[in-house]
């Protein structure tokens, strides 16, 4: 650490610090006090321009709906009127007037209503009786038949009929109303009505400088607009998306989207504003549209108007941003560099800042703080070297530690382990030399296992002495179970140890015993030349070193113990298989001549067998073939065992196999009752292994599942595919538990349950089967639930050499 230098204080002022270059505090001091500001206003802006245009939008659509709604009442109210001139034609009956007293009324009519164009008089028949017209000669009596016509069909129907709007000559809209009396017999009216005159309401509706209004029928097409040319020329404005959606609403499947449709496109390309109204009831629609940009023009102004004030407000920040930062920013540059000259190690340098406020406190603070670090300066170096020794020691012993844990972990040779722990407890507890001892229960005395830094002739001294537990120094610390030190061995009682010590030019001594969880396993024992106690860290460090070598002794004994127990098992079950082997062949030989002789005399070779004995026959027989069949496996598990089992490898038909195992179980199904089945298709290849295993295989899977199960069936299933054979035995019995599954396949194992003990059983078919299958290359497995029966599945190669020679290329 580099030495703080001596130089006398110096005090800085503010005023050749505010001469300085500003830094990024004083950046960040202004941009921030402008960030502040900027939020604030641009916040206070926006919100106020948008909730002003929202604002400004409802009420500018809202001002249009109720002209378009006014202008909607005003026609409905102009075809009312309309349909209430043309009412008092139909008051009286035909038979109650003249025709030309009718006539003369229609033409009064064509005279008050300008609208109407021409009348038309049906009787209630649907004949036309009389026809007056503005631009054609009047009809009288033309007969003609209309009773099938939709304004004589309607009228009669609903009393009022409002046709659909035509072009008279391509020009001028019409649309025909009709109109029935209260009487049957007064017939029906059918005026002519010339729309144009609706062009008087639509043209007094005024919308801003640029708006306007239009009226188009159900099916879209314009009625009435300003422009009367528009009109003129038919024009269909169905194809707008506001009159699409005017006429959804309408019709009642889009009133949602109606609503919220308050932009779109006019005839002319613009962008407006538009809101609508129905004509009740005839499903015309009055449109009301404002361009845009005549729209948001005020809001546009005042937008302009907030932009110029936020400038201004910005400006004014600024400027106030600048005075501030350089009250704020001076002072701390003088505090920075104060603290840089205390950082760089000038503890005399002492900082002057007269604010009176938190920055003045904060530079006495860094005053004390320099003052305090020169004062405990001298101190620090002191106590970095103690420690950076100590941290060097702690390392060093960690590093052994390591050590000895690796050669215990690594090797089983105790003598290598014991070499290492002694050497490292020397060279760590600065001490001379060292020495584990074993202690030996059969002699009840230590011997010495390893030494360290001893020469031939102490080691052959120590070893000529006996030690045991309670004699000075190590068996002293053995019977305590706790570190014992000498000081100096020379104030000790002399004893035959410690004089060949003492005459080594040894002088303090250290022993640690090695204590096991219930015995002594040995002793630690350090040597020092000079005289003087252990200190407790050296103390601790070999007891660590203790514990070692308690493990590395212990772990050489168990090693030793399971080669031993290893070499007896071995033994044992070279012995055992050979035994299986020899009983299995003795009770064969005579076990088949007890079957041969019963046999002979079941078939009367001895003469007629009476029915009584045979009968006891029979049951010996059973029983006899029952025991050979365990004769047999007992024999097949110890050829297993030994290595003996080979197989004798030929062709053979799986689906022979399978024939040849129901033919041999089919009785025993007979007798319970049971289903036997088999699935298995045609074509199945032929395969290569030993059949007469492969059929001991699959009639021990039968017999089993036929054994257990007491109603229901048993299926066999076989199939091939990617050149294995799968094979499986299907059952409806009691089912396996899955705690028993995996157990079952080894020998003398069976599930344990009631009807597992009441078939019977040795527990060395399966095994005997998945060793069988093994060595074939293949697989053996059980699928089960308690209650639902059981699945053995077999899978092996097809040809068992072709697979074994796939996996020596693998």
């Amino acid at each position: 650490m580099r030495a703080p230098t001596t130089a006398p204080p110096e005090v800085l002022s503010e005023k050749p610090a505010r001469t300085r270059p500003r830094g990024r505090l004083f950046r960040k001091y202004v941009g921030l006090f402008l960030a502040v500001v900027c939020i604030a206003l641009l916040t206070n802006g926006l919100s106020e321009i948008v909730f002003s245009f929202q604002e400004h939008k409802a009420s500018l659509i809202r001002i249009q709906r109720e002209q378009a709604e006014a202008a909607a009442a005003k026609i409905s109210q102009f075809i009312k009127e309309i349909e209430s001139q043309v009412g008092w034609t139909t008051q009286l009956p035909w038979s109650a007037g003249t025709i030309d007293q009718r006539r003369f009324d229609g033409l009064r009519l064509l005279r008050q209503v300008p609208a109407i164009t021409e009348l038309s008089q049906l009787d209630s028949t649907g004949r036309e009786q009389l026809r007056v017209s503005r631009l054609a000669m009047d009809v009288v009596a033309s007969k003609a038949d209309f009773s099938k016509d939709p304004k004589f069909a309607e009228a009669v129907a609903h009393k009022v009929y409002y046709g659909p709007v035509y072009f008279r000559r391509e020009s001028e809209p019409y649309m025909t109303l009709a109109l029935t009396g209260t009487r049957r017999d007064a017939g029906v009216s059918v005026a002519e009505v010339n729309l144009k005159l609706i062009w008087d309401v639509i043209s007094q509706i005024k919308v801003g400088a640029r708006g306007q209004a239009y009226l188009v029928d159900a099916q879209g097409r314009l009625i009435a607009h300003p422009d009367i040319s528009l009109v003129l020329r038919n024009t269909d404005l169905s194809r707008l998306t506001q009159v699409q959606a005017a006429r959804a609403a309408g019709s009642g499947s889009g009133s949602d989207a109606a609503e919220q449709l308050q932009e779109a496109e006019d005839i002319q390309g613009r962008r407006v504003l538009t809101a609508y109204a129905h004509v009740a009831p005839l499903g015309w629609i009055v449109f009301v549209e404002l361009p845009q940009a005549e729209a948001y023009a005020p809001l546009y102004t005042t937008i302009k108007r907030s932009g110029i004030l936020l400038l201004a407000a910005l400006g004014f920040a600024f400027v106030a941003g600048l005075v501030l930062a350089r009250k704020m920013v001076g002072p701390i540059q003088v505090l920075r560099a104060g603290a840089a000259r205390i950082g760089s190690g000038d503890l005399t340098q002492r900082i002057s800042v007269k604010t009176g406020d938190e920055l003045e406190a904060l530079a006495d603070q860094f005053n004390d703080m320099a003052g305090r670090l020169q004062e405990s300066y001298a101190d620090l170096e002191k106590k970095v070297e103690q420690r950076t020794h100590e941290l060097a020691q702690s390392v060093g012993e960690l590093r052994a530690l390591g050590e000895v844990s690796q050669a215990v972990n690594s090797t089983l040779d105790l003598q290598e382990v014991l070499n290492t722990i002694v050497g490292k407890a020397v060279q760590l507890s600065d001490t001379d030399a060292g020495a584990i001892y074993e202690y030996v229960d059969a002699k009840e005395e230590f011997e010495l296992r390893s030494t360290y830094g001893m020469d031939e002739e102490l080691i052959a001294a120590i070893k000529e002495r006996h030690v045991h537990i309670g004699d000075a120094g190590i068996g002293h610390a053995a019977s305590q179970r706790a570190p014992l030190q000498i000081a100096d061995v020379q104030k000790e009682p002399a004893t035959q140890v410690l004089d060949v010590v003492v005459r080594a030019g040894y002088r303090a001594l250290l022993f640690i015993p090695l204590l096991g969880a219930d015995r002594i396993i040995g002793a630690l024992v350090v040597r020092r030349k000079r005289p003087g106690e252990f200190p407790k860290q050296t103390i601790d460090l070999l007891q660590t070193f203790a514990a070692q070598s308690v493990l590395a002794i212990q772990n050489a004994r168990l090693f030793h113990e399971i080669e031993d127990k290893g070499r007896q098992l071995e033994t044992a079950s070279q012995h055992k298989s050979q035994f299986l082997a020899n009983m299995s062949h003795e009770l064969r030989t005579p076990l088949n001549a007890i079957l041969g002789y019963t046999e002979l005399i079941l078939d009367n070779i001895y003469g007629e067998t009476p029915q009584k004995m045979r009968g006891v026959l029979e049951r010996i027989q059973r029983n006899g073939k029952h025991l050979l069949g365990l004769i047999n496996d007992v024999l097949d598990l110890s050829k297993i065992e030994a290595g003996q089992l080979t197989l004798a490898l030929a062709d053979y038909s799986l689906k022979d196999v399978v024939h040849s195992v129901f033919a041999a179980v089919e009785s025993l199904a007979n007798e319970k009752k049971l289903a036997l089945r088999v699935e298995m298709p045609n074509n199945l290849p032929v395969g290569r292994g030993d059949e007469r295993r492969l059929t001991q295989v699959l009639l021990n899977l039968v017999g089993n599942a036929i054994k257990f199960t007491d109603q229901g069936e048993v299926a066999v299933k076989a199939s091939a595919l990617n050149g294995a054979y799968t094979l499986s035995v299907c059952d409806t019995g009691p089912g396996i538990p899955p705690d028993d599954q995996a157990k079952i396949f080894e020998e003398f194992q069976q599930a344990d349950s009631s009807a597992t003990k009441k078939k019977g059983g040795t527990g060395l078919g399966l095994s005997i089967a998945r060793r069988i299958v093994e060595l074939h290359g293949g697989r053996i497995w059980v699928e089960s639930e308690v209650g639902n029966g059981a699945t053995f599945s077999i899978s092996l190669p097809v040809k068992v050499e072709q697979q074994q020679a796939e996996r020596v290329r693998a």
